[in-house]
């Protein structure tokens, strides 16, 4: 039995590969990108509008006529099935008098209509009718003409949509590398997982605090501290690697790290570092497994335990995870694809975090909230929640899947509002926190453009 795990391991070890690290300076990362409207400018001139961006769920777009829209900045796309094999994204914009065609959303449609002058494109962009084309338009018959939205380039990987304002940008293959796309279709998205939540929070910050907020274990101490008894945030036990513009670290759980020692434990009520704490006997139970007498005083010999109930668990739902090593089955595999979204992934659910610039202030976000979570064979698919808009503070923090997200949350204001002081200059970053220095980096290789 232990042969063929490790053979199985070793056939899937690629996705563990440790990559080179990048050569990064030290200097500070100035607070004014948070704050002036003038690098918010340059930001959507030189960046959003090269890059590949999540855009919705693919599930969304199961039969011909299905829609959504996507908000950027100070754009919205209609990304539609204008066909049974054919994704479609085009500005949604009336080519009329630049009224919006459909307001935010989703939904079902057999063509687009603008509700100011009724203005009528097909499933493909292209106008079909409009009041008095053939009669009333001195410069030509718009119809005639062949007038349509404004095209955007879409393209689908693992069950999600993207889109790029960019015609002559790479592939979307491409700009996610090969090693992303490799190590992301180990867990079967397309096929195998349905969303189950679908938030967007208005968030007082700018969007890089998002991103930023996600991208590093060193706060982990600070605002996290019922996780240390159950995970290892220090940088000798978080990897970390780099794909292109992306980044990822492994977030090691079952264990408690090196942090976790007497003193701490004592605080939270503990005798020492070795007793099975309340988190580590839930984390147990979740996976089939009764605490046993024998492992007291053993906490920090428990992951072997925890990585084979978690192999079983997912044997007994009839889960295929032969293509995940065990890390995948218990650990948080932790990507960020430039320029905004964050992707915290297990076998059984992932969540997906979107940082949307706000479309004037630069010192507000959205923050997009999805999770997905695995259908295993023989269940039934949720159905698909409907969106919910909310701002900090109106109590929809009690429902987040776990404390961590609120409380990520609650620094957002506070962090923008130092940025704002004279007193900070910018950020001073440790080598734990180099995901966020390397995604300021290419961030300015976009900027730095023509």
């Amino acid at each position: 039995m232990a042969a063929s795990a490790d053979a199985r391991d070793a056939a899937l070890a690629p996705i563990l590969r440790k990559t080179p690290e990048p050569a990064l300076d030290c200097a500070l990362i100035p607070s004014q990108r948070y704050l002036a409207p003038e690098f918010m400018r340059l930001e959507w001139e030189r960046m959003w509008r090269r890059v590949w961006l999540y855009a919705g769920p693919l599930s969304d777009l199961a039969q011909i006529g299905d829609y959504f829209t996507f908000e950027i900045g100070p754009e919205s796309v209609l990304v539609v099935r204008s066909a049974p094999d054919q994704i479609r994204a085009m500005y949604n914009v009336c080519q009329h008098r630049g009224r919006r065609i459909r307001p935010a959303g989703c939904g079902l449609a057999r063509a687009f209509t603008c509700p100011y002058h009724r203005w009528r494109y097909d499933l493909e962009g292209r106008l079909v009718s409009a009041p008095d084309a053939e009669c009333d338009f001195p410069q030509g018959n718009p119809i005639a003409s062949g007038m349509r939205l404004p095209q955007v380039r879409c393209e689908t990987f693992q069950g999600l949509v993207f889109i790029n304002f960019d015609d002559n940008a790479e592939p979307l293959g491409d700009y996610l590398t090969r090693d992303v796309m490799d190590h992301l279709g180990t867990y079967r998205w397309g096929a195998e997982f349905s969303i189950n939540l679908d938030w967007t929070v208005a968030w007082p910050c700018n969007w890089k605090i998002g991103v930023d907020s996600f991208n590093e274990l060193y706060h982990l101490q600070g605002i996290h501290p019922e996780l240390m008894d159950m995970s290892d945030d220090t940088p000798g036990g978080c990897p970390i690697d780099f794909y292109g513009r992306h980044s990822r670290f492994i977030y090691r759980v079952g264990v408690p790290g090196p942090r976790w020692d007497d003193a701490m434990a004592r605080r939270r009520g503990y005798r020492d570092s070795s007793q099975i704490t309340a988190g580590v006997r839930a984390m147990l139970k979740a996976y089939g497994v009764e605490p046993r007498p024998e492992w007291e005083g053993h906490v920090k010999e428990l992951r072997p335990v925890l990585l084979e109930a978690a192999r079983q668990r997912a044997q007994r739902g009839g889960v295929d995870v032969s293509g995940l090593v065990d890390q995948q089955l218990l650990d948080d595999f932790h990507y960020f694809l430039f320029p905004n979204i964050t992707l915290n992934i297990s076998a059984h659910h992932f969540w997906l975090f979107r940082h949307r610039p706000h479309p004037e202030d630069p010192q507000r976000m959205l923050w997009d909230f999805q999770q997905f979570v695995r259908v295993c064979p023989g269940q039934a698919v949720p159905p698909r929640p409907a969106h919910q808009d909310y701002v900090i503070g109106d109590g929809h923090e009690a429902h987040f899947p776990h404390i961590a997200l609120a409380q990520d949350e609650a620094q957002a204001g506070e962090l923008q509002r130092g940025m704002r002081s004279a007193g900070f200059k910018g950020l001073y970053l440790a080598h734990q926190e180099r995901r966020l220095r390397y995604f300021h980096s290419v961030l300015d290789e976009y900027l730095a453009r023509a």
